[in-house]
């Protein structure tokens, strides 16, 4: 059913290295395509390595796999994102460089008609469907904790200088909580997943009509480039990293 595929990862003008990482692939066997995006924290490069750790298991696991989860992709999803946060949090515990490390991240696989997402952080999955853009995904923030109690209000959890103090990350505890849904697609749908380098940087506004611009044009990465010319624009001082998967 996937119909394009591009992907984008800029360490950006202000970083001196990019923690984000992002991979994507296609399980001919199982006829599943699956996305994953991470964005990575910690000090000396750890959070590259963290990053990286994260993609490269979730890479590996569902390019290796020969037959349909017991437990459905939504479950399976889960499952594997824990498994590489137990990958992350042991490398940070043996090596001392790389202690504190940790990382976001969200991955969709696609079978069929059906969507699976498991995320931990505020690395985002957001839909174009029928040139409505909804946010598929709730970030795992100080903030959004606050906003979901009622404590503060939208407006000001918009202008917090600490909307992206994390409330959940892989890597910084043994065991941690995933968020899963499930989802319908249809054709002509455009599914993003982003870094906050990027979303934090641009409106709704600002992504629905880059996205319906993508369903409009052959696949490449011009829409992915002019995504994060505009949020390095609007102030972004962060690395910045998407994916489109066009249906």
């Amino acid at each position: 059913m996937m119909t394009s595929i591009s992907t984008l990862t800029e360490q950006g003008p202000h970083r001196k290295n990019n923690e984000d990482a992002i991979c994507h692939g296609f399980n001919h066997a199982l006829q599943v395509c699956w996305m994953i995006v991470a964005d990575g924290m910690g000090g000396h490069k750890a959070g590259e390595v963290a990053s990286n750790l994260l993609t490269d298991y979730v890479n590996a696991q569902l390019t290796t796999l020969t037959e349909m989860p017991n437990q459905g992709w939504q479950n399976y999803a889960s499952q594997i994102i824990k498994e590489a946060n137990s990958n992350i949090y042991d490398k940070a515990q043996q090596c001392s460089q790389y202690e504190g490390m940790g990382t976001t991240g969200v991955v969709a696989i696609f079978d069929a008609d059906s969507c699976y997402i498991a995320w931990v952080g505020d690395s985002r999955a957001y839909l174009l469907h029928q040139e409505e853009l909804i946010q598929l995904t709730e970030d795992h923030t100080m903030i959004q904790f606050l906003l979901n109690k009622g404590a503060i209000t939208a407006n000001a959890a918009a202008n917090s200088n600490t909307k992206n103090l994390l409330s959940r990350a892989l890597g910084s505890k043994a065991i941690v909580e995933v968020d899963t849904i499930s989802r319908q697609i249809d054709s002509g749908d455009v599914l993003m997943l982003s870094t906050d380098g990027l979303h934090d940087f641009l409106s709704e506004s600002d992504i629905k009509q880059f996205l319906i611009e993508y369903t409009k044009k052959e696949a490449n990465t011009a829409v992915c480039s002019k995504m994060v010319d505009q949020a390095v624009l609007q102030s972004s001082k962060d690395n910045l990293t998407l994916g489109l998967i066009c249906l």
